[in-house]
């Protein structure tokens, strides 16, 4: 089980990861834009996505609240993810890069420009049409 977070920075722009470019990494060289990782045993995807959220980029979140649930049947990707959106609490330029190449922050629509993991990509799409539906309904 994995959980990943679509990370907004108070200017609307997201946090995403460049993956490692490594033996043994799904996707190496792709970017993330939703950072996350394993769910440990006893811990639910919630407490796993604030935990790794500041093990990867020693970062504070708040609002973090519920996106999807995709289950994956290919085999590379095989699993079930957990995915949040989440508002940064802390500042933008203290955003440290602790795995991966690097982090960036796109808008996105930006962020769907670049060669991304595929899970990522569609949870990057449901937060879209979730933005997108609640901008057309006030």
């Amino acid at each position: 089980m994995f959980a990943g977070a679509v990370v907004s920075g108070p200017d609307g722009r997201i946090l995403c990861q460049l993956r490692d470019d490594k033996p043994g990494i799904i996707y190496p060289g792709f970017w993330s834009s939703t950072p996350g990782g394993h769910v440990e045993p006893g811990e639910s995807p919630r407490e796993a996505i604030v935990r790794e959220l500041k093990e990867e980029f020693a970062i504070e979140v708040a609002d973090v609240q519920p996106l999807a649930v995709l289950v994956e049947n290919d085999e590379a990707l095989r699993g079930t993810y957990h995915a949040f959106t989440v508002a940064l609490v802390t500042p933008m330029n203290q955003v440290r890069c602790l795995e991966g190449q690097k982090a960036c922050f796109f808008h996105p629509e930006e962020a769907l420009k670049l060669r991304m993991h595929p899970t990522s990509r569609k949870i990057l799409n449901r937060f879209l049409e979730r933005k997108n539906g609640a901008q057309t309904s006030t």
